[in-house]
């Protein structure tokens, strides 16, 4: 019997694989099927529940089946804890400490006593933003477009230090730090180098600095 509603909205989280998860009081819905704008969601204990959830647009218009296991707040929380670290991790600059910390905080004692392991948590965050930090394909020097994450260091300390700009046509770019530098002008020794066209085939002008210093 279909259990009439009051329209209730909701929110989507991604599981592990990027795919959709409906989390509603307690319990976790997959995607069965979509029909055209409504999207049919199965209780994620297939084979034992056979409760269903249909929603439209961002709106769940239907429930059928009752559940045949009672709710698990606690693992809903957990794998919510889980794609809000993985957001943050894509969207913000926030350390792994802090963004890990931050969801602890905010977590019940159930949940953050389900979460997996504090290395296994940074494992995650790392991996999320490794994906969106990927390289870009090789622009012209004209067409190149730093993000601001790579204009700093993993310190953020700032580390494009000059960039003459997309309008010049021997556009040039310096990277370093200020403490870079520092060791740079109080050095005897300097020494400067460039790659080959070969390893650098589309900016055979890069090359580097370098100075000996004693730790």
């Amino acid at each position: 019997m279909a259990e009439p509603l009051d329209q209730p909205t909701f929110r989507l989280i991604k599981s592990q694989r990027g795919g959709d998860k409906l989390p509603e009081n307690g319990y976790m819905f997959g995607v069965q099927r979509r029909i055209g704008d409504v999207t049919h969601w199965l209780c994620e204990q297939r084979g034992v529940c056979k409760a269903r959830v249909h929603t439209k647009g961002m709106v769940i218009v239907k429930r059928t089946n009752e559940h045949f296991h009672g709710p698990d707040e606690q693992a809903a929380g957990c794998c919510e804890a889980k794609a809000g670290m993985k957001r943050k991790a894509r969207e913000s600059q926030d350390s792994t400490y802090h963004i890990v910390g931050e969801s602890l905080q905010t977590a019940s004692e159930g949940t953050a006593a389900k979460l997996p392991k504090l290395d296994s948590l940074k494992q995650t965050i790392q991996r999320q933003r490794t994906s969106v930090l990927a390289a870009p394909a090789q622009p012209t020097l004209a067409e190149l477009a730093l993000p601001a994450v790579y204009q700093q260091t993993a310190k953020e300390e700032q580390f494009l230090l000059y960039d003459s700009g997309a309008d010049d046509v021997h556009r040039f770019l310096i990277f370093a730090t200020q403490h870079n530098l520092g060791m740079l002008q109080r050095s005897k020794i300097r020494l400067a180098d460039a790659p080959s066209r070969r390893h650098l085939p589309l900016h055979p002008g890069v090359c580097g600095a370098w100075t000996l210093c004693r730790r």
